[in-house]
């Protein structure tokens, strides 16, 4: 019998139980940096790091080769990220922190008018080199797509970035009916949650919708370590309500706020200085003219005269 498992890491470079509690680590000394009140930010982030290497007694060498492994084994590494970033929210709610944007949309299904429709993968790990610095995503557009619907498109990211600027482009393009297109783009360069907003278009129907996260390399070009994990990625759809449920009865009947008829279709029309007179064209309602005089107004209601 042959029993087929997955490699194990080499023994040279850290173990992903241990890369998980290091980047934990490091991921929560960055965060206390960024509050730090220090005017050199950068310095603190530093002197932290420096303390979580020396906590699990290892050099920054030891630190840089093992990541260098992971990022040749991706899936291994996004593995490991997913648990850090699960680990990172049960202590934010432990901490007391307000439940964010993320969580509040969390709750919704597919379908609403108010829906989360994102059914893609929720985790994405990007780098600065060709074919791992870009997240593409098609969204399907059906029949639960309404004329004025808007969308949120929103995710939470780590950054793990040695040197340089971090940026981040994340775009959505939305074409409609009448080859109309709106084109959405924001830009990324801190941790945490961010949002992108789709306005509505109350004129057409939607026909497609494409987007990516492209990772910028930034104006630091040499090979340190540089790394973005995306994860709970949302796609928030609200309905207009007023044009989802809009019909053209209704539509009808608003022109008109004073008379209703039998057939409620069929709009009276908005005025109440006609009279009918019999005979006469056909029972239809005349207007003012010289020869007509000046329409008096009855005092009953108005009805039509045999």
């Amino acid at each position: 019998m042959v029993m087929a498992c997955k490699p194990s890491v080499p023994s040279e470079y850290i173990q992903p139980d241990d890369m998980e509690d290091i980047l934990y680590d490091y991921h929560v000394a960055q965060a206390m940096a960024q509050q730090a009140t220090s005017s050199d930010a950068t310095l603190e982030k530093t002197r932290n790091f420096m303390s979580v290497l020396k906590k699990y007694n290892i050099t920054e060498a030891d630190f840089d080769s093992s990541l260098v492994y992971y990022y040749s084994h991706v899936d291994r590494l996004k593995d490991i990220y997913i648990h850090v970033n699960s680990r990172l929210s049960d202590e934010a709610k432990n901490l007391g922190v307000t439940v964010g944007d993320i969580n509040r949309y969390s709750q919704y299904s597919t379908t609403g008018d108010t829906a989360n429709i994102w059914t893609l993968q929720s985790e994405v790990l990007l780098m600065p080199y060709p074919t791992m610095n870009r997240y593409d995503f098609t969204i399907d557009i059906d029949t639960t797509f309404h004329k004025g619907d808007s969308f949120m498109f929103q995710f939470s990211s780590e950054y793990l970035w040695q040197n340089g600027s971090k940026d981040a482009t994340v775009c959505i393009v939305t074409k409609y009916e009448g080859d109309s297109i709106i084109q959405s783009t924001c830009h990324v360069s801190v941790s945490g949650t961010s949002q992108l907003r789709v306005p509505a278009n109350a004129a057409n129907k939607l026909k497609s919708m494409k987007g990516f996260i492209y990772l910028n390399a930034g104006n630091d070009d040499s090979n340190t370590r540089k790394m973005m994990f995306i994860s709970q990625i949302q796609l928030i759809r609200f309905h207009n309500k007023e044009i989802a449920h809009e019909t053209p009865v209704s539509k009808a009947l608003q022109k008109d706020s004073l008379q209703r008829t039998g057939d409620p279709g069929r709009p009276v029309p908005d005025t109440l200085r006609h009279r009918i007179v019999p005979g006469s064209n056909g029972n239809l309602p005349l207007p003012p003219g010289p020869r007509n005089g000046l329409h008096r107004m009855d005092a009953r209601p108005n009805s039509l005269k045999k």
